[in-house]
């Protein structure tokens, strides 16, 4: 076991995406984080957790 443990990279630290190239590249963005986004594909919770 080593002595040293490597913590993951905090998002300030990462380097900034490149921006899309074409119009069709941003909104195929959008749309996937929508889709990300959308209640149906939320974790389920329980009736006595609150939304966020």
């Amino acid at each position: 076991m080593t002595d040293e443990v490597r913590l993951p990279r905090k998002l300030s630290e990462e380097p900034e995406a490149p921006k899309p190239l074409r119009e069709s590249h941003r909104k195929v963005i959008e749309q996937l984080e929508r889709w990300a986004n959308s209640p149906g594909l939320q974790p389920p919770r329980t009736r006595d957790e609150k939304a966020i």
